[in-house]
């Protein structure tokens, strides 16, 4: 039987020759029942409340607003899984919700997430852990990866058409894509996906009769640079010893004053950084 040394380095080469770590035990099913009820309520909160808070419900700070998601980007587990990848030192950057509904036409074309994101120094520093709060297979348009697609670093990007379909599947990766190389991300409530920031992936439709919903949550080192501005992060473990960005607050209850106050500030901090990143990769591809 190896040590536990031994099977954290072979995850760790996996996940670096691949580019993905998949599938990985995280939460016992009924912790994942309980996540997916609480995230269902939260929507129904959000969607009720309108301006902001239903603009931006699913992402990039839903941990500063409820402490059922600050419970969960700072569950032992995730945490000792984002450190066997990227280190002791971790921020939480940003909190995902992925929901495709039943029979739902949606789709994301092949992408890489960190383009516009606006960081230097990420490579071996950053990931996303994407949680399967409910089952998650090719039938309810589960993500797709691309083995390999990590080790070039960044590629090109651009809209595949002009119709509405080509936009709503958002900016296509220019990366060849072969068919051996493709994983469907199947797994059961509790289990995660993880993949870095330049690994290419994509998502399909839903031909499914019920909601696939998944957390996701950017783990990055302190050591991860943000450009075009200012940025924040919450500290989730570990030490922060550059500075670079802004100190977020841990909620003290769900949609308390000052929690919404910081949620509100974190993302217009956030929303005006990629807004200067995506005009100057938009500008830059246009000249």
């Amino acid at each position: 039987m190896r040590n536990h040394t031994a099977t954290r380095q072979d995850r760790l080469t996996r996940f670096r020759a691949d580019g993905f770590l998949f599938p990985v035990e995280l939460l016992d099913r009924e912790e994942a029942r309980e996540y997916a009820t609480a995230l269902r309520t939260y929507r129904e909160i959000a969607r009720r409340a309108g301006g902001l808070l239903r603009q931006r419900w699913n992402s990039p700070k839903i941990h500063l607003l409820t402490r059922w998601a600050d419970a969960l980007v700072h569950h032992e587990a995730a945490l000792d899984l984002a450190e066997s990848l990227i280190g002791p030192d971790l921020l939480v950057w940003s909190t995902n919700v992925f929901e495709r509904s039943e029979h739902s036409p949606a789709r994301l074309a092949w992408h890489q997430d960190a383009p516009y994101y606006g960081w230097e120094g990420f490579e071996g520093r950053a990931i996303r852990i994407w949680i399967a709060l409910t089952p998650t297979s090719r039938a309810n348009g589960t993500m797709l990866y691309c083995r390999g697609s990590h080790a070039g670093g960044l590629v090109p990007h651009g809209f595949t058409g002009a119709s509405m379909s080509d936009l709503l599947q958002g900016e296509r990766a220019e990366y060849e894509i072969a068919r051996e190389d493709i994983l469907s991300v199947d797994l059961e409530p509790g289990q995660c996906a993880v993949h870095t920031p330049a690994t290419v992936h994509s998502s399909g439709p839903s031909l499914g009769e019920t909601e696939r919903l998944c957390f996701a949550v950017d783990y990055v080192n302190p050591a991860v640079r943000p450009t075009h501005g200012a940025d924040s992060a919450l500290l989730a473990r570990g030490e922060d010893r550059h500075g670079y960005y802004a100190s977020e607050p841990r909620p003290v209850s769900d949609f308390a004053p000052e929690a919404l106050r910081a949620f509100r500030a974190a993302v217009a901090m956030r929303e005006a950084r990629l807004v200067a990143v995506l005009r100057e990769a938009h500008a830059r591809r246009a000249g």
